[in-house]
């Protein structure tokens, strides 16, 4: 360990020893003539100082994409459970009223496509193939937090953006496709937290989401569309105030 030098010790030493006395000499006025001396915080309307004016949010768990059909045919794709993961930045405008911008990914691995298509001898059914669905929403949140106790919070909130969509889908009737598009996307949902600190909270996040159509062109001279993709996510939030 490195010592200080003799001259920091020395003038450290007068710092605080004029801190001290200035203090002391203070308070003895005060004590004097009697005078009741009070420092001013901000404290919001139950007297508790104020919260911090943003936060950091992130989460992650599950996502449930539900089946999605596609236009103007009798074909659906299903997919297996996936993983989300989610992260946003909020701003504080009353004290339970916030805006937050939220991006983040989601993971799906397609488990079938099935259905029916028309042929020169009629309906064929099929069921079958694989791939994979990636979905990276940018959107706004208006969020609303109602005190449950102490330590415990509900927050209630929706929004709407962008979603950037990539599927991928393997070995079926077209043999394997891909595309990407954007779409609109909106959303609402809730989480449960509970303070684990002044500034930080663990929470459990409830969320429903849908897009509008998506358009992924056309492939060997069939038109792509996904009327929308619905998800359900689920999981685990961990939020810092700064």
């Amino acid at each position: 360990m490195h010592k200080a030098p003799l001259f920091l010790v020395t003038a450290g030493t007068i710092f605080f020893g004029a801190v001290s006395a200035t203090a002391d000499a203070l308070a003895l006025a005060l004590a004097t003539n009697k005078v009741a001396g009070t420092i001013a915080l901000e404290t919001d309307t139950s007297g508790n100082a104020l919260m911090n004016s943003a936060y950091l949010r992130i989460g992650a768990g599950v996502n449930l994409t539900m089946d999605a059909d596609v236009s103007n045919s009798d074909v659906k794709i299903a997919f297996e459970t996936g993983f989300v993961f989610d992260i946003g930045v909020g701003f504080l405008v009353t004290e339970a009223l916030s805006i937050e911008i939220m991006t983040g990914v989601a993971t799906i691995s397609v488990e079938k496509i099935f259905g029916t298509i028309p042929t020169g001898v009629g309906p064929i059914s099929f069921s079958g193939g694989d791939g994979d669905l990636y979905q990276v929403p940018i959107v706004a949140n208006l969020r609303y937090e109602f005190d449950l106790s102490e330590n415990t919070n509900l927050g209630l909130y929706a929004g709407g953006g962008l979603q950037y969509t990539d599927l991928k889908v393997n070995d079926t009737f077209l043999g394997s496709a891909s595309g990407d598009v954007w779409s609109f996307r909106y959303q609402a949902g809730f989480d449960l937290t509970w303070d684990i600190s002044p500034t930080a909270t663990l929470g459990f996040n409830f969320r429903y989401s849908s897009t509008t159509e998506n358009d992924f062109g056309t492939y060997q001279g069939v038109d792509i569309k996904i009327d929308r993709f619905q998800n359900i996510a689920i999981g685990a939030t961990f939020t810092v105030s700064f």
